[in-house]
């Protein structure tokens, strides 16, 4: 999976769900500062949802480079602290590919994300934080030097064999059929009703990508909305639920994904099986050295 998986990979991941043993509760998502994700969010998995790893799986892959990577490390006399990862996590990568859809996340922060909305907690991003804090400089070149670091050698391990895919026409058509769904006859008569309701509210946009888009939210670098943009989002929430803009998106673009994977099935076969066997040699890992 080396082009897709090739930014995880190497340095550190993005991901930074909730780091507990039972996995996110409500107080967990709260203490990282989001609300616990609603059931409609959890519901939104798409068709190509199936041909990335899931978060769960991202944290798997990690716990199998920790150990590689400390092997190495140990080798070159530096320290590696394992990191620890979550048992469970709930999977919300779509919580906001239809823009706010969770009426206390438009509450609590308007239009703005942080990474806690997107993936329930920053635990573990802090403990990778803390550990490269105290590596010195030879011991972020043992890690992390191109080629010869010893996360390069951890994800040759895990990428060996041939295990490769080209994620290029993936994410153009991930784009590309977004932006189809939203062109969908039936969704622009909703999103028509959807307009017409932010009126009634004194809001006047034609689309919800025109409220997320309105310049007066991103004037200025932050991460806190004003009580206009929190009102502003409340009301796009409400209008979109009111119509139900979220499930026809939704059901337009599963329909406009399904056909693009019987249209390039070769494609796509290729991206499942490299995924699997990605997966393959991570638990082998996993299971070789007994880790939990």
């Amino acid at each position: 999976m080396k082009k897709r998986y090739a930014a995880l990979l190497l340095g550190c991941l993005t991901l930074t769900a909730g780091c507990t043993s039972e996995g996110p509760t409500d107080a967990a998502f709260q203490q990282a500062g989001a609300p616990k994700p609603t059931r409609e969010v959890l519901d939104l998995v798409l068709p190509f949802d199936k041909y990335e790893l899931t978060q769960q799986e991202n944290y798997t892959v990690a716990k199998a480079r920790d150990f590689l990577i400390g092997e190495c490390m140990e080798k070159r006399g530096q320290e590696w602290n394992m990191l620890h990862y979550p048992s469970r996590v709930d999977e919300i990568k779509n919580r906001r590919r239809y823009g706010v859809i969770e009426v206390q996340v438009a509450r609590e922060f308007g239009y703005h994300a942080n990474s806690a909305i997107l993936s329930g907690n920053q635990d573990v991003q802090q403990q990778r934080d803390e550990r490269d804090k105290h590596l010195d400089r030879d011991g972020m070149q043992a890690a992390y030097k191109e080629k010869s670091g010893c996360g390069y050698k951890a994800n040759n391990v895990l990428e060996r064999g041939g295990v490769s895919a080209d994620y290029h026409l993936f994410n153009r058509l991930s784009s590309e059929l977004l932006t189809a769904a939203k062109k969908d006859p039936g969704v622009l008569r909703i999103t028509r009703r959807w307009s017409e309701c932010m009126k009634s509210q004194g809001y006047v946009y034609g689309t919800p990508d025109e409220a997320i888009g309105d310049p007066r939210w991103w004037k200025k670098e932050s991460e806190d909305a004003s009580s206009t943009e929190k009102a502003v989002a409340v009301a796009d929430v409400q209008c979109k639920s009111h119509v139900n803009l979220v499930s026809a998106l939704f059901e337009a673009e599963t329909k406009l994904q399904n056909q693009a994977i019987k249209q390039h099935d070769a494609y796509f076969d290729k991206l499942a099986e490299a995924r699997t066997k990605y997966l393959d040699h991570v638990n082998e890992v996993i299971e070789e050295k007994g880790m939990p």
